[in-house]
């Protein structure tokens, strides 16, 4: 892997890891087009740290929050932030628990799925679909709070998302805009949802570096450069997807997925 090709990947995963459009789908497609076929484990894991890098500092204050709330869950310290911080942290906690099953149970089949290129194809479309119906249900906007049945529903729909081309932020902002969230609240959950997520993909991934199976396709520049460019355009990416669900819909997220499915079909890649 090039310094070049290190600062496209991580450009794509900064940019697609938070919007609605699949990063994992992005990633296969674009390590395809330049004919990266080696492991890349260790460059996955620079890629998500950046990422998480971006999350703490594009979120700070609700961060902030949950760690006030483990605090508190260690030293019993009561109060109204501390008691915030204590809920929200339990509902991310909730939230996560799917996709801890998931991923034990269904390990080697995401491994499969992650070697086609024909499933984030099709998943592209699933997640297009999603993303226009969630957009235009009559329960979206009822909340600006998250509660448990919230965090019970985007928590399954994070477990569907292990599969390349169903976006984690898509399905999960979907999920919650459909069981009664306002459009900010549930990409807002779904940030803080992605930062157990993505750390434990990064700590199962170096657990196989551990084990000898690291990847040899990236030197030293090259992590680096996938790295700061990951953080980044996640921070960038973060900032400005939340203006903009403030004020506008997410029906051009899912024309974007089906445009690329398409694109990508006739191209001949799913082939």
């Amino acid at each position: 892997m090039t310094i070049w090709q290190a600062v496209i990947l991580g450009v794509i995963q900064g940019v697609t890891e938070f919007l609605p459009v699949s990063s994992s789908g992005h990633l296969v497609i674009a390590q395809h087009f330049m004919g990266i076929t080696g492991n890349t484990l260790t460059f996955d894991v620079v890629v998500h740290a950046g990422s998480l890098l971006a999350i703490a500092a594009a979120l700070k204050d609700e961060l902030a929050s949950l760690l006030a709330g483990a605090a508190s869950v260690i030293t019993g310290r009561r109060g109204a932030g501390a008691d915030a911080g204590r809920l929200r942290l339990a509902q991310v906690v909730v939230a996560t628990l799917p996709l801890v099953l998931a991923g034990l149970l269904l390990r080697d089949a995401v491994e499969q799925a992650f070697s086609s290129a024909l499933v984030p194809v099709v998943l592209l479309f699933a997640t297009g679909a999603l993303l226009l119906y969630a957009d235009r249900t009559r329960a979206v906007g009822r909340s600006a709070q998250v509660g448990w049945s919230h965090a019970v529903w985007m928590g399954l729909a994070q477990a569907l998302a292990v599969l390349p081309g169903l976006s984690r932020s898509g399905v999960t902002m979907s999920v919650g805009m459909m069981s009664g969230l306002t459009r900010e609240a549930a990409a807002k959950f779904s940030f803080l949802m992605a930062i157990p997520a993505i750390a434990g993909a990064a700590v199962l991934e170096l657990a196989d570096l551990l084990q000898g199976t690291g990847s040899s396709v990236a030197g030293a520049g090259a992590l680096l450069a996938g790295a700061v460019c990951s953080a980044v355009t996640s921070y960038l990416s973060i900032r400005l997807f939340l203006r903009f669900v403030r004020r506008g819909r997410l029906a051009p997220f899912a024309y974007y997925t089906w445009v690329l499915g398409a694109a990508l079909l006739a191209l001949g890649l799913a082939g």
